[in-house]
């Protein structure tokens, strides 16, 4: 299915926005290593949509996307809602968890280990949860063993912080109720601090984009040290302004050899 006929069944359903979905479906699309994905949160499932339409477009590939069981009745359509009215529900398993994907996380590391080795299996992770430092640092060093060497993991809501959700009215955000949150931990961005702090710094990993307009950030798991170098991505029609400022409050992205 491409991306266009997607686009038409989902169209109004929040909450990845279509320059973001076009993103993420040519590089699946375009990546002929990219066959099984992980979705770790899928709200209504949206982008689920567009990930199982690309593993088509291409030929085939699975996407295990987890959400909350307690989702199930707050966002309506639901996954299964638009994965029957896309006709791509067969491309997707979905998974629901009490406690949220890190569980979910135990279990395919303990599936998947033999003799104290857990064999990747993703070629591709989406982060794209509670967007909080404890819960998706944890998630990252989780997935860093299920993802297959070469394998990319994408973060979510880069730039986002409690602070502006609470701005908009909100007093809690998947849970975690902004009142229980030091003032450091409301203002940060969180996902920058994961991305910074544990996947840039990790030996394991390069070729780092942070998507300033989508608010994403990619990692590559490689040992390459040439791709040990990070870029911030806009697309052709953001302003130079924005994109000047941006790329200031960002100058962060130095390595050295150890």
């Amino acid at each position: 299915m491409n991306f266009e006929e997607v686009r038409r069944h989902v169209t109004g359903v929040p909450y990845i926005n279509p320059r973001n979905a076009l993103k993420l479906y040519d590089f699946i699309v375009e990546n002929d290593g990219i066959r099984d994905v992980l979705e770790l949160g899928f709200a209504h499932g949206t982008a689920s949509c567009y990930i199982a339409a690309a593993l088509e477009e291409k030929g085939g590939g699975r996407l295990v996307s987890v959400d909350l069981t307690e989702a199930r009745d707050v966002f309506k359509p639901s996954i299964e809602d638009l994965l029957e009215r896309t006709g791509l529900k067969d491309l997707v398993t979905v998974h629901r968890e009490m406690t949220g994907y890190n569980w979910f996380l135990h279990n395919e590391i303990k599936v998947n280990t033999t003799d104290n080795v857990c064999m990747p299996k993703y070629d591709l992770c989406i982060i794209d949860g509670p967007k909080n430092w404890t819960i998706d640092g944890a998630a990252f060093f989780m997935v860093d063993k299920l993802l297959k060497k070469d394998g990319w993991v994408i973060f979510d809501d880069y730039a986002w912080s409690y602070a502006n959700a609470a701005k908009q009215g909100s007093d809690s955000t998947d849970g975690i109720a902004h009142r229980s949150l030091s003032q450091d931990e409301l203002e940060m961005p969180q996902i920058k601090e994961v991305f910074q702090l544990l996947v840039m710094q990790h030996p394991k990993y390069g070729n780092f984009r942070i998507h300033g307009e989508g608010d994403w950030a990619w990692a590559q798991k490689t040992d390459d040290p040439e791709l040990k170098r990070a870029t911030i991505e806009y697309n052709a029609t953001y302003k130079d302004g924005f994109s000047r400022l941006f790329a200031a409050a960002n100058k962060v992205f130095k390595f050295r050899k150890t």
